[in-house]
């Protein structure tokens, strides 16, 4: 056991480098935390080996960073905490299998092309990052967001490349260091490689400072009212399945509005999180409930952004929706596209409806028609909620549909703390960079706030606590498309590309050689 344990170290380290690195740690390892892996990788000629590795990194950095999977499990899904337990130990087992598979491919692309091994060490990124954004998962992260959440000044070019293109040269780092470790001699530390990438680091953090330089000021501003009601589990539960709590809810989310405005002045929007309202709308139907906010929104001459489930007939199926209303009319809505699998939908029950009778706790929410824009008299918001906000794909839409604000709806209560909301948060803010659009996310339970297009980020909410405040954001009325709106949706094209030129390139230079 001694002796297999020294034998894959390197796997083990880079495990706890990334899992320590990633938020709410601080990025301490973000430049190196995969070298020990890929120098592994490099070393070992079975496939076998090069898989068991590359499952041990990804085992345990999922054992540290996602470790909040066994507390959803509990809390959410009602089950005893063994359960939890042998969820969190699947997770860790299935989670995020690129990590063997990119490690497979690559040393089978690099022993059948007989590729240098500068040139392979180079390739690995492209093929890694390829996996990743194949493979499919349910929390979508990657090593571009500790950069905003480090506020490092290099996440300011991802107007151009994006965070997953911030991830990509993150990558390359790695794979730098790995060259140098692999060329190190005990007299040498600054050896090309490693300056190189120290170079890259500085240099990608210099463009960053003159994009931000370099940003046209907004034109217009927006005073949004954000409402954190801070609603029990339970309590929702119940006030979801129409057994209590429903008017409890109702009136401290109107208590909290109103101290808002009392304590901020008029406002032009007033944001609630998701699910907030706790009883279904019906297109044409004004319950009591509902007739409560229609006669806090006309004495107030506000409008309000709730997030609510809702039906778009009488008798058709139950979406997770986002509902702008005032007085007694419902302005606009949006019915939440992207579901979490396990949470608000079982995958294959459509096909299986056996699965729906085993797992009762699962929701069997409806499916929306894809992003969607609400049209606010002050501008055009771009809506998201919860769990849409980790896709970038999804909101470089919503800003080509013409989105001045996003405004993303949450609930966090699920997943316990400090890791997943802060996991969440960052990764929801970093639409708003790629986008350069102010983003505005209200929360149930905490984290809410507000970050600018330039990357300033507003006051941070309580955690588990009523909270309101006020953002008064800055937008543009005719905002320009970043060159990431249109990239986003071709990195597999781009990366099969770059990985085709890197080994052409390489069999040429071997050729000429000859």
């Amino acid at each position: 056991m001694q002796k297999r344990f020294r034998h894959y170290l390197l796997p083990i380290l880079s495990g706890f480098f990334i899992g320590t690195s990633y938020i709410p740690f601080p990025p301490w390892a973000l430049l190196f935390c995969l070298t020990p892996l890929w120098v592994f990788w490099w070393k070992e000629s079975s496939y076998k080996k090069v898989f068991f590795a590359g499952w041990i990194s990804q085992f345990i950095l999922n054992a540290i960073g996602f470790h909040w999977i066994a507390h959803t499990t509990v809390e959410f899904g009602r089950m005893p905490w063994p359960a939890g337990l042998a969820v969190l130990l699947l997770f860790c087992t299935l989670a995020h299998l690129y990590y063997p598979i990119a490690g497979v491919l690559w040393k089978f692309l690099v022993v059948k092309l007989k590729i240098s091994q500068t040139t392979s060490l180079l390739l690995l990124p492209l093929v890694f990052i390829l996996c990743e954004r194949l493979y499919p998962t349910i929390f979508y992260w990657h090593l571009g967001y500790p950069w905003l959440w480090a506020s490092l000044p290099g996440y300011q070019i991802t107007e151009w490349i994006g965070f997953f293109g911030l991830n990509l040269i993150t990558l390359f780092i790695n794979a730098l260091f790995a060259l140098f470790w692999l060329h190190r001699k005990k007299s040498q530390w600054l050896h090309k490689y490693s300056v190189l990438a120290i170079a890259i680091f500085i240099l990608v953090n210099i463009l960053g400072l003159i994009q931000k330089s370099l940003l046209h000021p907004p034109d217009q501003k927006a005073r949004i009212l954000m409402v954190q009601g801070n609603v029990g589990n339970l309590e929702k539960i119940q006030a979801e399945v129409g057994v209590g709590y429903q008017e409890k809810i109702v009136k401290d989310f109107i208590r909290l509005t109103e101290e808002g405005i009392e304590k901020y002045g008029q406002v032009d929007l007033v944001v609630w999180p998701e699910t907030a309202f706790p009883e279904v709308l019906h297109p044409g139907v004004i319950r009591r409930f509902r007739r409560q906010l229609g006669i806090m929104t006309n004495n107030r001459d506000i409008e309000l952004l709730t997030g609510a489930y809702m039906r778009k007939d009488h008798y058709g199926q139950v979406y997770n929706g986002l509902v702008l209303m005032k007085g007694g009319k419902d302005l606009s809505s949006y019915q939440k596209t992207i579901l979490l699998a396990f949470g608000e939908y079982f995958p294959f029950s459509k096909h299986f409806p056996k699965l729906k009778e085993l797992f009762p706790m699962v929701s069997d929410f409806g499916r929306g028609e894809g992003p969607s824009i609400i049209d606010w008299e002050k501008a055009r918001i771009g809506a998201q909620i919860c769990y849409e906000g980790l896709f970038d794909e999804f909101s470089t839409s919503l800003k080509q549909k013409g989105a001045q604000i996003i405004i993303n709806v949450t609930n966090d209560s699920w997943f316990g703390y400090p890791f997943e909301p802060y996991q969440h948060m960052y990764m929801t803010l970093a639409r708003a960079i790629e986008n350069r659009v102010p983003l505005v996310r209200v929360t149930n339970t905490g984290i809410t706030t507000a970050i600018e297009q330039d990357g300033r980020i507003h006051e941070f909410s309580p955690r588990n606590k009523e909270w309101v405040g006020l953002a008064e954001i800055s937008f543009h009325s005719t905002p320009v498309k970043t060159f990431y709106v249109k990239l986003a949706d071709k990195w597999p094209l781009i990366l099969l590309l770059l990985i085709g030129l890197l080994v052409g390139g390489d069999r040429i230079a071997r050729t000429r050689k000859h």
